[in-house]
């Protein structure tokens, strides 16, 4: 098994950041960097972020590889893209998921509030508006007055966000959301709803019949989607031994009796200021970006390696993809 880190990272200090997706042997380190450009039709403008965000697995085997504007097809032996979709609908895309069987594809828009149900070819086939998950075609289009390609948007101009949709996640035929600003996570299908207060929430991975969600405050939880009840839970906060600012918590992944975790060096922006409040660290102190492996018995910390280079880097989904 590998993995594969969905990050973006800058080439120099007040640079836009670009998607970089990170091959990484647990048993090693770093065996593999493939840097992507999203098409110039597809951005705002040349100076607009094209982080990679967090990818799924498809039937086939290829990577589904969501950058803001653009879902790629990678295939993981080789680490090349053979194909990608974009959609006048996309924008701020911080996931894909690929229902088991139907191959459809949901796709979170944080920027639009909107969770989209693709099909493999990238046709629309739902449009769930989170201000009104009921429908709301004409709500919608009238929230957004006169923009028929979210794509040439810039990010920040839809902002403040009233849910961020962050992560979408299939259990079955049943679509849950995890929300950054209502912190917590909604299923499109029922109307049940995992209360995540208390730190913002980002993921929602299914693994072993859990739904797995990091708290930007560096707790991981383990949610059963049936009772709604906790079955896991580590502090990565309390395990740091550390008196530096822990970073941003996103990116979860969970292979045997280990659970990985993406830590983002916080950066100057409205989220580090969250953070000042919500996490421990002497000011000006920071951890660098990196991924840490957890012993899934007791929590505790087993390895790191450091991503991205001295600038930071954002990092947005972990996924495991086997090797051969």
């Amino acid at each position: 098994m590998k993995l594969l880190v969905s990050m973006g990272v800058r080439s120099t200090a007040g640079a836009p950041l670009r998607g970089q997706l990170v091959e990484l042997d647990p048993a090693g380190g770093v065996t593999r960097v493939l840097r992507v450009e999203v098409s110039p039709d597809h951005v705002p403008h040349a100076g607009a972020h094209q982080e990679l965000t967090c990818a799924c697995i498809d039937a086939a085997g290829l990577v589904v590889q969501p950058a803001h504007t653009e879902l790629l097809w990678i295939e993981p032996t080789t680490l090349t893209v053979v194909r990608r979709v974009s959609h006048p609908l996309f924008h701020g895309v911080h996931s894909a998921a690929v229902h088991p069987t139907s191959g459809d594809i949901a796709v979170t828009c944080a920027g639009t509030e909107s969770v989209l149900v693709l099909d493999a070819n990238g046709h629309l086939r739902h449009h769930h508006w989170l201000r009104d998950p009921l429908g709301g075609a004409a709500g919608f289009e009238a929230a957004y007055p006169g923009i028929t390609d979210f794509r040439r948007v810039d990010h920040d101009v839809l902002k403040p966000h009233s849910h961020h949709p962050n992560h979408a996640a299939w259990v079955g035929d049943e679509l849950w959301v995890t929300c950054f600003e209502t912190q917590d996570c909604v299923s499109l299908t029922s109307g049940r709803r995992i209360d995540l207060r208390g730190a913002i929430p980002h993921d929602g991975r299914l693994r072993d019949g859990a739904l797995w969600f990091t708290r930007v405050t560096g707790q991981v939880v383990g949610i059963d989607p049936v009772t709604l009840g906790e079955v896991a839970r580590f502090d990565v906060a309390a395990q740091s031994g550390s008196r530096r600012q822990l970073g941003w918590c996103r990116g979860v992944e969970v292979d045997g009796d280990r659970v990985f975790v993406g830590l983002t060096m916080l950066r100057s922006s409205r989220h580090r200021e969250v953070l000042r409040q919500l996490l421990l660290g002497e000011p000006g102190e920071k951890l660098p970006t990196r991924v840490v492996a957890l012993d899934r018995t007791s929590g505790r910390p087993i390895r790191e390696w450091v991503l991205g280079n001295e600038l930071g880097g954002t990092i947005y989904g972990i996924l495991a993809v086997p090797t051969g």
